[in-house]
């Protein structure tokens, strides 16, 4: 099974995880709050705080070049996303993912 238990992170971890993975390169704590700012306007306490959660789970990885810390994701969108779909089919469709992909037919999102 994938590694979302591990991963799970909550909605405003997701917004720090985005802003990381949208412009696809390590980031300052301070460039990440002046982008978090303009989308969510958090403070500079609230990234941190956020940043420091999801550096214990594993999410991000902190590198530090010149006592500047940069911040990485630990995987992809693409690998979070498969871990979310993943745990939604065992969970609610017991492995079927054909039950899910009628689910989502059913209620028009799917062509």
């Amino acid at each position: 099974m994938s590694d979302y238990a591990s991963r799970r992170i909550s909605e405003a971890e997701l917004s720090v995880m985005e802003a990381l993975w949208d412009t696809g390169t390590a980031m300052t704590a301070k460039d990440l709050q002046i982008m978090l700012k303009e989308r969510r306007d958090w403070e500079r306490t609230t990234v941190r705080s956020l940043l420091t959660r999801l550096q214990e789970k594993g999410s991000v990885q902190v590198s530090k070049e010149n006592d500047v810390a940069t911040y990485s994701p630990a995987f992809t969108k693409e690998e979070y996303g498969w871990d979310l779909a993943e745990v939604l089919v065992y969970r609610l469709y017991n492995g079927n993912a054909a039950s899910l992909v009628a689910a989502l037919k059913s209620h028009g999102l799917m062509g």
